[in-house]
């Protein structure tokens, strides 16, 4: 932005009574970071950014910081946090938190030169892949977030019936705040529900671009905190809030479209095109590693379990809930634009811009060379026994840190879209996580991350 284009920008939130700008970025465990600066150094940020410690890339879940990477092996070092500002849209004031506005950032070397840790550039660029293809990408997600009165433990905000009007009506209050400050808040939302979960409920963000997608995700997060605060309450969108829950998923969906048209939707077998088929097979193909980076934390594995709704299992099925990859196909009511992936071992423990990146690599490399689908499955496979799902080639997904880690390390895929540097910090990440919870039970690793998100 030039210089008026700045001034007017600051005229526009000072006109909404903004005092402060917080800029915001996710780190390797999922969770916001952010610095605010005052309206009036916002131009000054926009310009020049401000200085945070190299130290971000190898927090922990817990706030630690691991010195295990070698290229992050000591406290020295600053990179600049840019505001990311394309337009007045970029920074928006925030309904919930009144005398504040919210704009992602960008983290640069000190230099200005691009720095490898950044994960948002990770997304941009295989955005940028997925364009040179001649495929748009177009991706939604379905948020859970569980619902507690306030105060350190956890006491559920409504009683239910899952799905159920009464559920919502125990926290009508908090659910209109939450949708009128979303509306305010430029965050487009296709429904709201009561879910499975104790006192969950489930918001859905509609498709857009993936990069405008991860940016919504964030502002949305603060929205919710921020509504469910003013009513006495708090949110949690941590994988697993009790140790015997459903926990909270926040499933990705994701499709390709060329030339205005859903490229995903044809006429071969469950109304899949070529590409279609490519596209899910390149993404059952790479599902190990890619759960890595989606569902990556203690409690993602925590929450891995058969007949939860949670990817336990490595198959794709047609609107088969229980499958790690869930086909929505197009319909007669629905239009040829409707099919889309669904990914379900996604949660709030990933950071969403390279939680897409890898997912949108993977589909984009199956595309690339053809890569074979088998046939759906339309069971519960967690009912069979070992010998049948071996027989079928399924596999269930990892549950130990061990497990994770090696698919992590052992995808060349992920490698690729990460690049060294950055799967280095995200590995030390992971490995001191799960240092932390040797030799703690499992509802000390719950109660860690409750409130982390």
């Amino acid at each position: 932005m030039d210089e008026h284009a700045v001034g007017d920008l600051v005229d526009g939130l000072r006109a909404q009574q903004v005092v402060g700008v917080s800029i915001a970025w996710v780190d390797n465990n999922g969770i916001v970071r952010s610095r605010m600066v005052p309206l009036a150094g916002l131009p000054a940020a926009i310009e020049r950014g401000v200085g945070v410690t190299t130290a971000f890339a190898v927090f922990d879940s817990h706030d630690g910081i691991t010195f295990a990477h070698e290229g992050l092996a000591t406290p020295s070092g600053d990179v600049r946090l840019l505001p990311v500002v394309d337009g007045p849209a970029s920074v928006r004031a925030l309904a919930g938190r009144p005398g504040t506005a919210w704009v992602p950032g960008r983290q640069v070397a000190a230099d200005g030169s691009p720095w490898p840790y950044d994960q948002r550039s990770v997304l941009e660029r295989q955005v940028a892949a997925a364009a040179d293809a001649g495929f748009t990408v177009r991706a939604g997600q379905e948020m859970e977030v569980v619902l507690s009165r306030e105060g350190e433990e956890y006491a559920p905000a409504h009683r239910g019936p899952a799905y159920s009007a009464n559920a919502l009506g125990d926290v009508h209050e908090v659910v209109h705040q939450l949708l009128v400050d979303l509306d305010a808040d430029g965050v487009e939302v296709g429904q709201l529900h009561a879910e499975y979960g104790e006192a969950q409920i489930e918001l859905t963000l509609v498709a857009q671009d993936p990069v405008a997608l991860c940016d919504t995700q964030v502002r949305a997060r603060q929205t919710v905190h921020a509504a469910a605060r003013a009513h006495g309450l708090r949110a949690s969108f941590a994988p697993v809030t009790t140790a015997a829950g459903a926990g909270n998923g926040w499933h990705l969906h994701t499709s390709l479209s060329r030339d205005g048209r859903n490229a995903l939707t044809g006429d071969g077998p469950h109304g899949l095109s070529e590409v279609g088929r490519g596209y899910l097979a390149g993404l059952l193909r790479e599902l190990p590693g890619i759960v890595a980076v989606t569902a990556p934390s203690t409690g993602s594995l925590l929450r891995r379990r058969p007949g939860f709704w949670a990817g336990a299992y490595g198959f794709w099925g047609v609107e088969n809930r229980e499958a790690a990859l869930r086909l929505v196909p197009a319909s007669a009511l629905m239009g040829p634009e409707n099919t889309n992936v669904e990914l379900k071992a996604s949660d709030a423990s990933a950071n969403p811009y390279l939680a897409l990146a890898v997912v949108i690599a993977a589909g984009l490399a199956g595309v690339a060379d053809g890569a074979p689908l088998p046939e759906p499955i339309q069971e519960d496979v967690g009912t069979w026994d070992d010998a049948r799902r071996e027989a079928a080639g399924v596999a269930a997904l990892s549950t130990t840190h061990e497990e994770q880690r090696a698919h992590l390390l052992g995808s060349e895929l992920v490698r690729d879209v990460l690049g060294p540097d950055l799967l280095g910090a995200f590995v030390a990440c992971r490995d001191a996580d799960a240092a932390w919870a040797e030799g703690k039970d499992v509802e000390e690793v719950v109660a860690s991350l409750r409130w982390q998100y």
